[in-house]
């Protein structure tokens, strides 16, 4: 099992790995989600544990599903 930093860190290199290939910017990401490029880099940094809405919105804004961001 996963601790939650591990999880964390699973989920935000995710969240980058697929805003690259849709090649989004962090502040575009920002802008789709109603974040601040600076909230989008810290999720993805794993310097702050998104909830559960914060991630639905984020799979929302990347068009995939929150399944997809946890896998």
């Amino acid at each position: 099992m996963l601790t939650k930093k591990e999880l964390s860190a699973k989920i935000g290199d995710r969240i980058k790995q697929i805003r690259n290939e849709k090649k989004i910017s962090q502040a575009e990401l920002g802008r789709l989600c109603e974040k601040d490029k600076q909230h989008i880099e810290l999720i993805e940094n794993n310097k702050v544990s998104p909830n559960i809405y914060t991630l639905y919105i984020i799979a929302c804004a990347l068009e995939v599903t929150l399944g997809d961001l946890v896998k």
